[in-house]
């Protein structure tokens, strides 16, 4: 494994993850590579990248994947780890192609890291027994500070940090004065969407009693929020969840949603990119996971709950339950919504 210095004015290419969540979390390792070098092209989904590039000076959007405008460029840092990204780089002639050596694509690679598996072994706190050759499960951010490693930049600060921008501040305290909440007036933000079926989403008739316990809790008001085609999901839980809960529809933009995160004392969610917004924010979080590892994102928990019920066949990571009967989504049904309260008043106290 060869290892140098990236010199400043080096031109960069970074392949940005395709997931919220993913791309927040890489934004720690952008950060630091556009401290050395000044400017760094950032190539992902466009909603994505346009989120990091509002309050990043020096980033330059492009398209993914499209070795076409990728040209020019003397080193890419690949954050993902699909083929058709180290495709593009390769045949746009990048002499410096960084990423993860997995997935049949090392040979398009100049500088590659071989990721850890796991041993088979049943790891703490966890119901599942680890599966070799499956990849040890980690927190992204640590995996994207290895990648810039290998061309010699540090990544000192290893906490997200995003900053609404005055545009989306003003945006959101529209929306929320919209809704009878006065500007400056504390609010509870819970990210209640999930896409119809997904064994990811915390179930409906679970938050609304633990929506419930919390504005009974602290006296806050507590609004909703959702992804896109998930409103009708907000409309549902606010309309069980009684007065004080409010579902804010349409569903808020990115930039909007990071600045709801950042005026919310506590955000609520279950394990997805919302989530890593609001830590980026400087928020507190109370989550939950069910098919979700939490070994994925085990870091920067100080202001964060993590609640969860071990179950044998978990965690999958699978979109749907294959299970039936009473096993169906049983790590997220077991979860009490009482507890997803509790923790979410404990962090507000």
């Amino acid at each position: 494994m060869r290892r140098a210095g990236l010199q400043p004015g080096a031109r960069v290419l970074v392949r940005v993850p395709s997931w919220l969540g993913d791309a927040v979390a890489a934004e720690p390792a952008l950060r630091a590579l556009l401290e050395r070098v000044g400017e760094v092209s950032a190539a992902g989904p466009e909603r994505l990248v346009r989120l990091l590039a509002e309050t990043h000076v020096g980033l330059r959007p492009l398209p993914a994947d499209d070795a076409a405008s990728w040209r020019g460029h003397d080193v890419c840092v690949l954050l993902t780890n699909s083929f058709r990204s180290a495709w593009a780089a390769w045949r746009a002639g990048i002499p410096e192609r960084v990423g993860w050596d997995r997935d049949a694509r090392g040979w398009l690679l100049t500088r590659a890291a071989r990721p850890a598996r796991e041993a088979g072994r049943r790891p703490l706190g966890i119901g599942r027994r680890g599966a070799w050759p499956r990849f040890l499960p980690r927190p992204f951010a640590s995996s994207c500070a290895e990648l810039v490693g290998l061309v010699g930049v540090a990544v000192p600060d290893a906490r997200p940090r995003l900053e609404p921008t005055a545009g989306a501040r003003r945006t959101a305290r529209s929306r929320l004065e919209a809704l009878g909440l006065a500007d400056g007036a504390g609010y509870v933000l819970a990210n209640v969407g999930g896409r119809p079926g997904s064994a990811k989403a915390f179930p409906a008739p679970s938050w609304i009693p633990g929506l419930a316990a919390v504005r009974d809790g602290c006296g806050l008001p507590v609004v909703l929020v959702s992804g896109p085609d998930e409103a009708a999901r907000a409309d549902e839980v606010a309309a069980g969840s009684g007065p004080g809960v409010y579902a804010l529809t349409p569903p808020p933009e990115l930039s909007e949603l990071l600045a709801l995160c950042a005026g919310a004392r506590v955000l609520l969610t279950a394990d997805s990119g919302p989530r890593h917004l609001a830590v980026a924010a400087g928020t507190p979080v109370a989550v939950v996971c069910g098919p979700t590892d939490p070994r994925h994102t085990a870091d920067h928990l100080e202001r964060t709950r993590v609640v969860r019920e071990p179950v044998e066949c978990g965690p999958c990571h699978r979109e749907r339950c294959p299970l039936a009967g009473g096993e169906r989504d049983a790590c997220m049904r077991r979860i009490d919504p009482g507890e997803l309260a509790r923790a979410a008043l404990a962090l507000l106290r």
